[in-house]
């Protein structure tokens, strides 16, 4: 969007209308795949209609069609992403979920970095690497069809009400809207910050790239750590990291060194995922895990929305140094809530 004249407020109006769609999206996906039992078909046919999107997407040019992308998009991704984190704990058991999410997004990391910072290296337009990666979207339904289903029954009624949440998963979503206001931030307007300072599209695939190497390293070791401890530490210690991520880029002016704070991006984005889906999953009652996941993820997507919105303000009429320092502060209050709530609250402090 960058590349073809699109400025910062549209791109922010555009992400959050899309984190918007994403949330009745994945909402309503969890509640079908929990009620019917339809995890593996969703994520097979959200890949093969993400596929094609992709398509689409190396021809778009005008506002308009990134409108119409993210929009169907934002309706297809829940189907795999809202998905997967649910088939993949079933799969495994209770007997070291740390370790074994941590492996298993280890793979999503290295599939990442290969086609973030290969694909840029053999070619230079953008809408090449798009029609590029539909084909990887393409093979892998093959593979999600050799995926065995977990031994779970479908429910007549997959309650999405917020009352009946368990404390501790009322705490970290609370929490967590506010930490996600910074993820615009860490990813698309990084990135739109790397163009400002004169990076290409090679550097970007570079930056993308180590994203993918520092999680492929953090995660199975941090999938570990979380057998080992309780999960709310590990989101105590990744909620400040996120906060102390965004701060640092606000001081870099250099695209040469925008590498420095991409080293935290294990414990930011390594240490809430794993952390998080496993913590969720242990309080989640038995056949609402796809449900109360999603609400993990529409909450994400919430704070993406009023994030999106307020980093493309900020970065058009006060510059990106004033709007990473403005989400590094929403972050720090969400980790300052998780932290109270945790420690210091007799309902919550419990292990899960």
């Amino acid at each position: 969007m960058k590349d073809v004249g699109i400025g910062e407020t549209a791109i922010g109006l555009i992400l959050g209308a899309s984190s918007g769609i994403f949330i009745v999206s994945s909402l309503y996906w969890a509640r079908l795949a929990d009620r019917k039992h339809l995890h593996k078909a969703l994520i097979i046919w959200g890949s093969l209609g993400y596929g094609v999107l992709m398509l689409y997407f190396s021809t778009c040019e005008h506002v308009w069609e990134f409108i119409l992308y993210s929009v169907l998009k934002s309706i297809l991704i829940p189907m795999i992403i809202g998905m997967m984190p649910t088939l993949v704990v079933e799969s495994f058991g209770g007997a070291r979920q740390g370790s074994n999410f941590g492996i298993y997004r280890a793979f999503g990391s290295l599939g990442f970095m290969l086609g973030a910072m290969f694909l840029p290296m053999l070619f230079d337009e953008i809408s090449t690497i798009a029609r590029v990666g539909s084909l990887f979207v393409f093979l892998s339904i093959p593979l999600i069809l050799r995926i065995p289903e977990p031994d779970t029954s479908p429910m007549k009624v997959a309650p999405l009400g917020f009352r009946g949440l368990h404390p501790g998963i009322k705490l970290f979503l609370i929490s967590f809207f506010f930490v996600a206001l910074a993820e615009p931030s860490v990813h698309q307007f990084f990135s739109a910050y790397a163009r400002e300072l004169g990076g290409s599209t090679r550097s970007l695939g570079l930056l993308s790239g180590m994203m993918g190497f520092v999680a492929l390293i953090f995660l199975p070791i941090i999938g570990k750590w979380i057998d080992r401890i309780n999960p709310i530490h590990m989101l105590t210690i990744s909620f400040l990291a996120q906060s102390v991520r965004v701060l640092i880029t606000s001081f870099i002016g250099q695209v040469e060194m925008l590498w420095i704070p991409i080293l935290l991006h294990g414990l930011c984005w390594g240490g809430i995922e794993v952390a998080a889906i496993v913590y969720l999953s242990s309080l989640a009652k038995k056949g609402h895990k796809a449900t109360v996941l999603s609400y993990y993820l529409a909450v994400r997507m919430f704070g993406q929305l009023f994030g999106a919105a307020l980093s493309g303000y900020l970065a058009e009429n006060a510059g990106y140094t004033i709007m990473f320092r403005t989400m590094a502060l929403g972050a720090l209050i969400g980790s300052i809530i998780y932290i109270w709530g945790t420690y210091f609250s007799k309902k919550v402090r419990q292990e899960p």
